[in-house]
Parts: C-alpha cells; sequence; structure tokens
C-alpha cells in the first residue's frame, strides 16, 4: 500500500498514462479555490507514491475526471483529459491536454493545464440554471470523438474533435426528472462496443440506458426499475463483455451485477448481490485488463473492496461465498477488503493501465490517494 495526499478534499479520480508509467490524475474540489490535479505515480519496485505533477485548474470545484488514453506511445490522444467543474460562475466542462513529459520518477511538475476547450452548462441546457454544473462527464471507449455530461437536471451527449476541442453544441442533450439529486462521478457508463448506448444511475433507485440516436430528450431504451434501495451511485459495463454485463452499487451499500439481455433480475441465484460496504457504495470499476475476472467497490465507509466477478473459490480478505446459477454465467464473490488506509468517504476507485493493471487506486474527500495492489494468491489465481 502506498499513499499520498492532496492536501484538499477530492472527490474525482482517473487513470492516466500507459506502458510501464502508469500514474492517476486526482481532482480537488476546494470551495476555497486553487484547485489543482495532481498527477500521481507508483514505484511498484519499492510500494511509493509519487507525485509527478500539480497542475493548475483554475476553473474551479473539480466534480468528476476522465482520461481519454490508449496503450503505449507518449502524447496523442491519451493525454486528453475532460473535467466537470463549478466555480464562482456557472460551472461547465473544460477539456485539457496533460503535459506530454511527466516523469513519473523525476521531480515534480508545477504549472498550467493546457486548455483545449470549455463548454458552458448554458450550452449543455436550456434548462439549466447557474447552480447546475455538470457532476460527470465520461468518454465513450468505442468512439474517442463522444463524451458524456450528466448534471443535476440534464444529460447531453459532445462532441469533440481529433485534438479534444469540443462542438460548442451539444450533440444530443435531454432533461432529467425534477427532484434532489446531485450525481455522483461515476454515475454514467458508456456501452463498450456503442457510442449511442449510455448507462446512468438517474434520480432514485432506477438505471436508465439511453440510445442517443433515439435522442436524449425521449424515454430511455432500457430500465433498471429498483435496482438499488434509495439511490444508484455507480453504473459500469464490463469492457469485455460486449455490453452484456452491468455492474451497479447503491445507497443500501449492495454491488450487483446485472445481464444487459435481462434487466429483470440481478444475475445469479441470490441477486448477485453481495453486502460490500456498510454506508453508501460509491462507486464500481472493473479491471481493464481482466474485467471478467475482478471487480472494485470503494464506499462511504472508507473501505475499498476487491470482488471476483467470476466466482472464484474462497481466498484473501475474508470471502463472504459464492453465488452461483446466474444469468450468461456471472457469479460474484468477495476477494479482498482494503480497510484503515481512508478516514472520509471513498468516492472513486480506479485501475492502474498499460503494464499494471494489479494496482488499483482509490480517493477520499479529505483528499488521500491510496494505491493498493491486488493481492498475490488473487493475481496467481488468475494467471495460472
Amino acid at each position: 500500500m502506498a499513499t499520498y495526499d492532496c492536501d484538499a478534499p477530492a472527490r474525482s479520480l482517473v487513470a492516466v498514462g500507459g506502458g510501464d508509467a502508469t500514474m492517476f490524475a486526482a481532482g480537488t474540489q476546494t470551495i476555497r479555490g486553487g484547485n489543482a490535479i495532481h498527477i500521481v505515480s507508483h514505484d511498484r519496485d519499492r510500494d511509493v507514491a509519487r507525485c509527478a505533477a500539480v497542475l493548475t485548474h483554475p476553473d474551479g470545484e473539480i466534480w468528476s475526471m476522465d482520461a481519454r488514453c490508449s496503450d503505449g506511445g507518449s502524447g496523442g490522444v491519451r493525454d486528453v483529459l475532460a473535467t466537470a467543474f463549478d466555480g464562482t460562475s456557472r460551472g461547465g466542462v473544460a477539456i485539457w491536454r496533460l503535459p506530454p513529459s511527466l516523469d513519473p520518477r523525476g521531480d515534480p511538475t508545477r504549472g498550467d493545464l493546457a486548455r483545449v476547450g470549455t463548454i458552458r452548462s448554458s450550452d449543455l441546457s436550456d434548462d439549466a440554471d447557474a447552480s447546475d454544473g455538470p457532476r460527470c462527464v465520461r468518454w465513450s471507449a468505442a468512439d474517442p470523438a463522444v463524451l458524456a455530461v450528466v448534471a443535476d437536471s440534464f444529460l447531453a451527449i459532445v462532441r469533440v474533435d481529433a485534438e479534444g476541442g469540443p462542438d460548442p453544441k451539444p450533440n444530443t442533450r435531454g432533461v432529467l426528472p425534477p427532484g434532489s439529486f446531485v450525481p455522483s462521478p461515476s454515475c454514467a457508463s458508456f456501452h463498450p462496443d456503442a457510442p449511442d448506448v449510455l448507462a446512468i444511475a438517474c434520480r432514485g433507485p432506477d438505471v436508465h440506458v439511453h440510445d442517443a440516436r433515439a435522442g436524449l430528450d425521449h424515454p430511455p431504451s432500457q430500465t433498471i426499475a429498483n435496482a438499488h434501495a434509495l439511490q444508484v451511485r455507480s453504473v459500469d459495463y464490463d469492457p469485455g463483455a460486449a455490453g452484456t454485463r452491468l455492474a451497479t452499487c447503491g445507497d443500501d451499500g449492495l454491488v450487483k451485477m446485472w445481464d444487459a439481455r435481462n434487466f429483470a433480475k440481478p444475475t445469479g441465484e441470490r441477486g448477485a448481490a453481495m453486502d460490500g460496504h456498510a454506508h453508501w457504495a460509491w462507486c464500481v470499476a472493473h479491471n481493464p485488463e481482466y474485467p471478467d475476472r475482478l471487480l472494485a467497490s470503494s464506499g462511504g465507509d472508507g473501505v475499498v473492496r476487491l470482488w471476483r466477478t467470476d466466482g472464484g473459490g474462497g481466498g484473501d480478505g475474508g470471502s463472504v461465498g459464492s453465488i452461483g446459477g446466474s444469468i450468461g454465467g456471472t457469479q460474484l464473490c468477495a476477494a479482498a477488503s482494503f480497510r484503515g488506509s481512508h478516514a472520509d468517504t471513498v468516492y472513486q476507485a480506479a485501475w492502474g493501465r498499460g503494464d499494471d493493471p494489479w494496482t488499483l487506486a482509490s480517493v477520499s474527500y479529505d483528499g488521500r490517494v491510496v494505491l493498493d495492489q491486488v493481492p498475490r494468491a488473487e493475481k496467481y489465481r488468475i494467471l495460472l
């Protein structure tokens, strides 16, 4: 385990880089100003977290981030970062390019982000008021020119050019039902093979799947009714299952797996729902290299949990049992728990990319970034 402190509240985290230089970007969220994106690298040999850069974010509080990444090389699309921000004026979405020469092993770089473009809330929704800033941004893996934006009252899909510059008007947009709702940083997930299909954790206990080809102002194409008690906080498509598997978590503390071909019930005889957290569960994230084997979750109890999505037998972290007999063979089984590192709500977790799929990063509201490793026994279970 390695830790790094941003010295400011934070709730957004994303993997950047690739190859043997996996890094993570954490965005701060302080109303006092001086927000920044901290680039944290991982020295795997010594298990130490290092600050590679602190880059000023002049647009205010960062509510969510996502990186448009590709494996290997330097520069290019992997360095395009989108942030959902809220400042003294109306919020919006900013698109940035990270410095091309970040050295994960050198002295920290301090400076400014290179702005590519900005989209204000007024351009995303006619109904957006001054307090209704975007709360979640997500790039499409199937089409790197597509970006989804979720706010308290609206949903929009924006197209960008090859350099990351946004179209000043969204490609399509829709109004979400009224009510008290603050989207989480990971409340939306694109279908891995269909850039027009987006699942969102909407207001209340339901998950909605929208097809942008029909327009976001139309009813959702699919709905998971009562997916969780109270509020769904996070959704994540399995990137390796052709859009047939979806993970969710919510205020009931549960982690659930769903077969997108049949949303009538969660997969498994007992619903593939595990009591993952003692408080609200805020994030679920599939491992990008082994999405059919590993899933991470984080919650308001300050705990990060690791799950087997293939239902393998017991192991480190205190397995609470396998759930079998599932639709499509999906099973969910506890593999490990990482406790004691966070003292506040863990809003987001992110897996390493490139040559480092075994590092799991997480960020809590107190600004602490923790880098955990998949237990060795679990790694061998997958590789051997």
